[in-house]
């Protein structure tokens, strides 16, 4: 099997995910001069291997089709198509888990690598759980529409992943208002009642949704995806607290998104920030330091590995420059990356 993962830029989404809605809007009136000057999408990228596109490119491309007879039934049609390998690498990884709560997770956790345009959330309490949509920029037209078809895809996964899962009951609109044929289209196709003007586009199912397993799991796939797109170094623990090691995974899990402060970290341990700060000043840490440690930690087992380039490793901790992780890395080693990783290719056998 040949797979491979590479760092986004910023704002960016596989053309994996864009392929579908492009097909389709060839069906439903535009042409691919029209696709290419009004939105910048090209037969030529969208078919290149391992290509991305900027999500403003998505964003123009709905606006284009919005304006055009028919856009609930191109947009339908367009979710229809979308299959777990739509979402790339990623989406094969979720392909093979054993429910749908770990393929939520393994979403969650790895779906930066294929799209930087947004990220996802679930929420679970006692009688539902909740996808929730945090999209990026300014909220433009095609941004919100993009949100609305991205529930409608997330509803298409989810059945396919896991047949006879219960249909969600509410999806939530960021749009104010919506015709009445989007609005019957948009019901008969997730089987969930629309609920308009939401901060966040999301999609909300009976909490049992979770259990349900998913009909291609395969274990050995699965430790084969984790560790193609983990590709993380050792966080070993050397006798630290629940909180400290729950920390360090945290931020290892954040820094490719930006989201590492420590309010985000907390928030993902399910704890107050005064009260996270208050445990680790409890063990006379403090964020700061257990955010350098961590990279510190994380950066050997990057740099132990051939196939990661210095830039990617520099967007793995989380610096959006490469200057700057040179800088840090000095700080710790008194070297440069490139010496470092020399040295450990001398000493491996």
């Amino acid at each position: 099997m040949n797979a491979s993962v590479e760092p986004l830029p910023e704002g960016a989404i596989a053309v994996t995910n864009v392929r579908p809605a492009y097909e389709t809007s060839l069906h439903f009136g535009a042409s691919e001069a029209e696709l290419a000057t009004d939105a910048g999408l090209t037969r030529a990228t969208l078919d290149a291997e391992g290509a991305s596109v900027p999500g403003s490119a998505t964003y123009a491309h709905m606006e284009l089709m919005f304006a055009k007879p028919n856009y609930p039934q191109f947009v339908v049609a367009a979710a229809g198509l979308h299959t777990l390998p739509s979402l790339g690498v990623v989406g094969l990884a979720c392909k093979t888990v054993a429910t749908v709560s770990e393929a939520l997770s393994c979403h969650q956790r790895y779906q930066h690598l294929t799209n930087r345009t947004a990220r996802y959330e679930s929420r679970v309490d006692d009688t539902s759980f909740t996808f929730e949509e945090d999209r990026f920029g300014p909220a433009r037209l095609g941004s919100q529409l993009i949100s609305d078809y991205t529930m409608l895809v997330a509803a298409t996964l989810l059945k396919q992943s896991a047949p006879g899962a219960p249909m969600p009951h509410t999806m939530w609109s960021r749009r104010a208002t919506v015709d009445a044929g989007e609005r019957a289209a948009f019901e008969a196709f997730t089987g969930a009642r629309l609920e308009l003007g939401a901060p966040r586009a999301a999609l909300q199912y009976d909490a049992g949704t979770l259990d349900f397993p998913v009909a291609c799991a395969d274990a050995e796939l699965a430790e084969y995806f984790t560790k193609l797109l983990e590709r993380a170094g050792s966080l070993a623990d050397d006798g630290e607290s629940e909180t400290v090691r729950a920390a360090r995974t945290a931020i290892r899990d954040g820094l490719t998104t930006g989201e590492v402060t420590m309010q985000t970290v907390a928030r993902r341990l399910g704890l107050g920030a005064r009260t996270f700060q208050r445990r680790l000043s409890g063990e006379g840490l403090s964020f700061g330091e257990v955010l350098e440690s961590t990279r510190r930690r994380l950066v050997r087992g990057y740099l132990a590995d051939p196939t990661l380039s210095l830039a990617e490793i520099a967007y793995l901790l989380g610096y959006r420059e490469q200057a700057s992780f040179f800088r840090a890395f000095r700080g710790w080693h008194g070297q440069t990356p490139t010496h470092y990783r020399d040295a450990l290719r001398a000493a491996t056998p």
